[in-house]
């Protein structure tokens, strides 16, 4: 006769649980720029941040975007 006991679903249920909490789409609470998530409050360096993000070479916004799709796993 099987027994139903504790100790066999533990385990079971805390791989469960790290796999929900792992999977997340590529996207999820990551900014679209290229490196780390950070609030700029002054007006005048997050304009001179975007003004350098528009003027980006093909290359690096490549970069950006394999960056920001491996950082995201």
């Amino acid at each position: 006769m099987i027994e139903f006991k504790p100790r066999y679903f533990v385990l079971p249920a805390i791989a469960l649980t790290v796999l929900a909490i792992l999977h997340a789409p590529a996207d999820s609470g990551q900014s679209r720029d290229c490196g780390p998530s950070i609030r700029i409050a002054d007006p005048g360096i997050r304009e001179s941040f975007a003004a350098m993000a528009r003027q980006q070479s093909r290359a690096a916004k490549k970069i950006c975007a394999v960056h920001a799709n491996n950082s995201a796993r």
